[in-house]
């Protein structure tokens, strides 16, 4: 009875895990990726076909001219940032019992691919100016790579990215910043305001998946570009809001003195926010892509006895495979002791029936 409860335990077991984790998840962030980018596109769409009415309204030949850098400006900071974010490499996340193997190798696959990459372009004298990998980690992740040397690679990898990929994402996420506030305070217009952030911030997740060499997963991307739509509606709102009326009681004494201060102080209060909320993207954005290769790294020692992490899906796999492991050594001592019976039996059915 014993023996024939042990492989439904462990089917249980199994059937459990996959029930967990679920095969879905990644259809669901696929769905609403794709339901945030159509919300960001529809913004656009109206944002600019209001400003382009009244663009037209004042001149034709303006209007044609305004269409003209629109369509270059969507084109340039809209879809290109878009088109070549989603093409990014990508690790995978996502780990159930059945795709850990195949996570694994992909994930490895995909290491190599960034590794090269960044290697590459910091050793190309065309992008001299725009180097941002020191010598020193460059040929540490040369010398893994030719190796092929898994956990050398991670290391070097580790350490770049900790140090010098993530430095220069911090000083673009701060000239983001800069012009999200430089564009947002300079327009008076709640359609320019919104279009504006809108560009910057989409510009800015490029950049930072460019400079990393990968994207954050289906899921945290979807999160990310929500937070930018996010951002977008704020700016545009901000402009129907007096900000002077609401810090009036702080410059009572100075307004009669400085001219057009109400101007300037809805300004400087709308930049600000638009910079502060494009610096939350930039940083989302960052931790994202640090948590994904964080767990792709967790993949490595998922076999090993003794696995500690908080992550969820890490903690479920690896008592899985020490399961099928336990199970796989319960079936073979009870191949060996039917075995050894047997042998028992011929040899004693030998003795009592000799030649």
């Amino acid at each position: 009875m014993k023996e024939q409860e042990a492989p439904n335990e462990s089917a249980d077991f199994s059937k459990s895990v996959t029930s967990t984790l679920g095969k879905s998840n990644e259809k669901r962030a696929v769905l609403w990726l794709i339901f945030v980018i159509a919300l960001i596109v529809l913004l656009a769409a109206g944002a600019l076909a209001n400003l382009l009415t009244l663009a037209f309204q004042i001149n034709k030949i303006y209007g044609y001219v305004c269409t003209a850098l629109a369509a270059l400006a969507v084109f340039f900071f809209m879809i290109l940032p878009l088109v070549k974010v989603l093409k990014a490499r990508a690790f995978i996340t996502d780990v159930t019992a059945e795709n850990k193997d195949l996570a694994k190798r992909k994930n490895y696959a995909a290491l190599r691919g960034v590794a090269t990459a960044l290697v590459k372009y910091n050793r190309d004298d065309k992008t001299l100016k725009h180097h941002y990998i020191k010598n020193a980690n460059l040929e540490n992740i040369e010398r893994a790579l030719e190796k092929n040397d898994k956990p050398m690679l991670r290391q070097a990898m580790r350490k770049t990215f900790s140090s010098d990929v993530g430095s220069t994402a911090n000083g673009v996420i701060f000239k983001s910043a800069g012009r999200a506030f430089l564009t947002t305070s300079v327009s008076q217009n709640d359609k320019i305001d919104a279009l504006s952030v809108l560009l910057v911030n989409l510009s800015l997740i490029k950049q930072i998946v460019a400079i990393y060499g990968y994207r954050p997963s289906h899921l945290k991307l979807a999160k990310i570009y929500a937070s930018v739509l996010k951002n977008s509606l704020i700016a545009y709102g901000m402009q129907n809001v007096n900000w002077f009326n609401v810090f009036g009681k702080f410059f009572a004494g100075v307004s009669k003195k400085i001219p057009f201060i109400d101007t300037l102080v809805d300004s400087t209060v709308q930049g600000t926010v638009s910079a502060f909320l494009t610096l939350l993207v930039g940083y989302k954005t960052k931790r994202y892509l640090c948590s994904d290769y964080a767990k792709s790294e967790k993949l490595d020692p998922i076999e090993a006895e003794g696995v500690s992490s908080a992550d969820e899906e890490v903690r479920i796999a690896s008592a899985l495979a020490k399961e099928v492991r336990k199970e796989k050594g319960g079936a073979a001592k009870a191949a060996k002791e039917a075995a050894n019976d047997t042998a028992g039996e011929t040899a004693g059915n030998s003795a009592a029936n000799p030649a």
